[in-house]
């Protein structure tokens, strides 16, 4: 397998999504105003995932709402993007941005979707109840307010980008273990380190290692990975803030990327 002397950190921590809206943004930092670029400019491999309409992005299987097939990140995390992929290219690898700026017409398209799958898979349940599971998977984006940094979902800073690797060549996608967007316990990051501490798999299991390339790779160029998936990395966002802390690792005191407006079609 690869020549790497990683493993990814065992953490055991719930959902932050009802947290890191209390992260504070500095709009004073010469960051917060930067710009969003395209990636198809930077030669970023992606494939807007919820904007597919081959029926291949689960759980939707059609083009959600509001999705832009181009995707957009803030010009540093773009170019530290550049730089993940020179790390990655002794080990035959590159990254593949699924999801990165969303509009908020997408979020709400995703909300519906979650919404109304949990009324289908709890049709006795209450209206509270199924708005409870509808979070588990997405933000609620009733209450978003373009001035209210508490109501910011995290892709709507431009900042947080989901991805996993395939090989440069071929195109063919890395196995991770694990489905986009599945949250469950197989999602988290560090799933496959605590099948090798219980010895249930081998050193060598590609999940492990796969799961170990992507994360040094982000890592070693300051992402932050959300712990409770192995597709979700942040630069600069209220998350990315929230994380560290939680890890009881070196954060800032605010954010400074917050939400901004979606670029004009192409």
């Amino acid at each position: 397998m690869y020549a790497l002397d990683y493993a990814i950190p065992i953490v055991h921590l719930g959902p932050m999504t009802a947290d890191y809206a209390s992260i504070p943004l500095d709009r004073s930092d010469p960051r917060h105003g930067e710009a969003m670029v395209p990636l198809d400019a930077f030669g970023i491999a992606f494939q807007s995932h919820h904007a597919r309409g081959d029926g291949g992005n689960w759980p939707y299987h059609r083009a959600v709402p509001g999705a832009r097939k181009d995707v957009w990140l803030r010009r540093t995390v773009a170019e530290m993007l550049l730089r993940v992929n020179r790390r990655l290219k002794p080990f035959g690898a590159e990254t593949v941005v699924l999801d990165g700026y969303r509009t908020m017409q997408c979020q709400h398209g995703m909300w519906d979707f979650f919404l109304a799958d949990a009324g289908r898979r709890m049709p006795e349940a209450t209206p509270e109840e199924r708005y409870e599971l509808a979070l588990e998977s997405a933000v609620d984006p009733n209450r978003f307010d373009a001035d209210d940094p508490t109501t910011w979902p995290v892709h709507a800073t431009g900042a947080a980008v989901d991805l996993t690797l395939r090989d440069p060549e071929t195109h063919e996608r890395f196995d991770l273990g694990g489905r986009f967007e599945d949250i469950n316990p197989l999602s988290a990051a560090h799933y496959y380190e605590t099948e090798l501490a219980a010895g249930r798999i081998a050193p060598d299991h590609p999940h492990l290692w796969n799961r170990r390339l992507l994360h040094w790779a982000m890592t070693m160029e300051g992402f932050q990975n959300d712990p409770i998936v192995f597709w979700h990395y942040d630069w600069g966002s209220q998350l990315y803030v929230q994380v560290r802390k939680e890890l009881g690792l070196e954060a800032p005191a605010a954010a400074w990327y917050g939400f901004i407006d979606e670029p004009p079609p192409r």
